[in-house]
């Protein structure tokens, strides 16, 4: 109870402060998944039958929460529009997505080294072969699930060297591991035997998360937002950067600005998987902008391959880093490819803000091919200050040296920051202990695309 009471004081705190709605609302997503957890603690807690240890009721909740966070990796992998809100937009559901996993991977272990196989605990009203039937499910539901986190991990997939293609067909299999994993606990756990709320609570929680899993093999393909475009122009400004412009190859056209992203497919039969890249501009007639680093071998080969007259397909959009949530004083900070929102919003037709400070940080002058397209738009934008940066020559961009070059640091200071994670980390902390307010510090994840 005292947590759930802490998680209401915090609530009211977000609700109090003096901050665009936005950005309110994507505390709601987060808090709501605790919410249910703790919820779901006090619910086994109290409805739990009078003869299970506290030690077997421990093992047992942890598999259940385990359960729960699959639940709600699933739900979140379904890029439901209406989700961003409550989360932030699309990167962050994928960030929590990966959390909840690798912990309820954790917790899995915990359950087995608490319980063991469960079979001694199960209620006498089961068989021996619905308790045997139990094990064996739950024994590959728990390989199959640690093998597939293992494998999504960076350092184990690059080790193995799992093409994306079976990562994914892998990846897709969690929902029926869920399932198994749903069944081994109503073979097994005598709580949820011993408790028919519970088992009713149970049920519900496991066909929330099959019903999500159903939904995205089944109709999110068919029902995602898409537009077919071509490809207009391609340029390759360094010897991993393509920068393309696609244009509309019919009347509908997807509700884009600068700063979203959109997953591209580009080809015909033989299409190349879908990926995210930023919009990285707009222009009247519905073309589209996106500038895109070869890091992994899909990219290469697009890198390498992609010529114009080829056909694409755009879903989306998605994505919820926006500058409009900010003031009228704004730093916008981009490491290397992290400089796609940036290009989108200085060619949004939206006014930007008043003031502005770009910074725009690359190892040197040859890893920033934008630089002279930035520094244009910065003569003819009077409210628009550029700040190349080159960390080979004067070491790591810093809170510091952001201080030294903009004037100090006001209550009132909006940053955005995009680019690789530890430096949007580092950059982050550095500008929030010199007196930049954790609301105002925004950033966008992209370690997923």
């Amino acid at each position: 109870m005292p947590i759930l009471i802490a998680i209401a004081v915090y609530a009211v705190i977000i609700a109090r402060r003096p901050m665009d709605k936005r950005l309110k609302k994507r505390h709601v997503g987060p808090l709501a998944m605790v919410s249910g957890g703790v919820a779901l603690f006090l619910a086994w807690d109290w409805l739990r039958p009078a003869s299970v240890s506290t030690t077997y009721f421990l093992g047992e909740f942890a598999g259940v929460t385990a359960v729960y966070l699959m639940t709600w990796t699933l739900v979140l992998a379904t890029r439901l529009k209406w989700l961003e809100q409550w989360f932030g937009g699309l990167d962050r559901m994928y960030f929590w997505h990966k959390r909840w996993a690798m912990w309820s991977m954790v917790l899995i272990v915990a359950h087995i080294i608490v319980t063991g196989h469960g079979g001694s605990a199960a209620s006498p009203q089961q068989s021996a072969n619905l308790a045997q039937m139990g094990q064996l499910l739950g024994v590959i539901s728990a390989l199959g699930l640690l093998g597939l986190v293992g494998v999504s991990l960076a350092r184990v997939g690059n080790f193995f060297r799992l093409p994306y293609e079976r990562w994914l067909f892998l990846h897709r299999l969690t929902g029926l591991l869920l399932l198994i994993a749903l069944v081994h606990g109503w073979a097994l756990d005598a709580i949820i035997g011993g408790s028919a709320p519970l088992l009713a609570l149970y049920v519900l929680m496991g066909g929330t998360g099959m019903a999500a899993y159903a939904y995205d093999e089944l109709i999110l393909r068919r029902r995602t937002p898409r537009a077919g475009y071509a490809v207009r122009r391609v340029e390759r400004p360094t010897a991993d950067i393509i920068d393309v412009t696609l244009a509309p190859a019919g009347p509908a056209l997807l509700p884009l600005t600068g700063g979203q992203f959109v997953y591209l497919r580009v080809g015909g039969s033989r299409a190349w998987r879908e990926h995210p890249f930023s919009v990285a501009g707009t222009y009247p007639d519905g073309s589209v902008r996106l500038t895109i680093r070869a890091l992994g071998r899909g990219t290469r080969t697009l890198y390498n391959d992609l010529s114009e007259g080829t056909p694409a397909a755009l879903h989306g959009p998605y994505g919820m880093f926006d500058y409009t949530l900010g003031g009228q004083r704004q730093i916008w900070i981009a490491g290397g490819i992290g400089i796609a929102p940036f290009l989108g919003w200085l060619t949004s037709p939206t006014s930007p803000p008043p003031r502005i400070d770009l910074f725009y940080s690359a190892p040197d002058s040859g890893d920033a091919p934008f630089m002279p397209e930035l520094a244009a738009v910065a003569k003819r934008q009077p409210g628009l200050r550029f700040h190349p940066y080159f960390s080979r020559k004067r070491g790591r961009l810093t809170g510091e040296k952001i201080q030294d070059a903009v004037g100090p640091l006001t209550q009132d200071t909006h940053v955005f920051l995009c680019g690789p994670a530890r430096m949007v980390a580092n950059l982050s902390r550095d500008l929030h202990q010199r007196g930049v307010p954790r609301d105002h510090i925004h950033s966008e994840y992209f370690a997923f695309r």
